[in-house]
């Protein structure tokens, strides 16, 4: 499996305000370790589940630990006030969707994979950035880090992941400027149509 995929299946700040009280969130790494253990469940019992069982799995862990309203708005860059309430509502869809699948497709069969949590740290931006490895089964490894910040909701604070790189290439930069080409050429609706494609193309490639 190449790098490109693995950074992209790991692979992709609208939240309401709280007051002072509200209890910390839990550490960034605990985030990222939680998210490690369903991936590997999933690959683990990948047959077992099947492609829309891997999706519904995968989908509880990346709604809880992804801020995607907040990569949504940075992969369009000075698009996303281009477009209207209703589109970016569109966008959000469709662009989940591709994650979820993705996720479930690049995740689903267990060849001795582990991932490490390794060290975290927050960062001047108050971002937290949580390093961890993928250990492949051919013994390689992969170096990922997760940017998150701190998102506030009813019950409180909790880090959300914001951009994974993989050994040094940010995914959410490729993302980014990946759309931008492709809206500045087809217009909102080509980039809708063709995130939905991609869609279709990797849940294809899901089972």
């Amino acid at each position: 499996m190449s790098l490109s995929r693995w950074c992209w299946a790991l692979c992709l700040g609208l939240a309401a305000a709280v007051q002072a009280e509200d209890k910390p969130a839990a550490p960034a790494a605990d985030v990222i370790t939680s998210l490690h253990a369903v991936l590997l469940d999933n690959m683990k019992r990948g047959e077992t589940l099947g492609c829309s069982g891997r999706v519904k799995t995968v989908a509880a862990a990346i709604d809880a630990d992804f801020d995607l309203a907040f990569i949504s708005q940075r992969v369009l860059r000075k698009h996303w006030d281009e477009i209207s309430t209703d589109q970016r509502a569109q966008f959000m869809e469709a662009f989940r969707k591709l994650v979820l699948s993705t996720y479930a497709s690049q995740f689903k069969k267990f060849g001795g994979e582990a991932f490490t949590t390794l060290d975290s740290q927050v960062v001047p931006s108050g971002e937290s950035l949580v390093h961890a490895r993928l250990t492949l089964g051919n013994g390689s490894n992969i170096s990922f880090d997760y940017v998150l910040h701190s998102v506030a909701g009813a019950n409180g604070n909790s880090w959300r992941v914001i951009n994974v790189i993989a050994d040094g290439v940010s995914d959410l930069a490729t993302r980014s400027t990946q759309y931008d080409q492709i809206y500045k050429d087809r217009g909102f609706d080509g980039l809708l149509a063709w995130i939905r494609d991609q869609d279709k193309k990797t849940l294809a490639d899901c089972s």
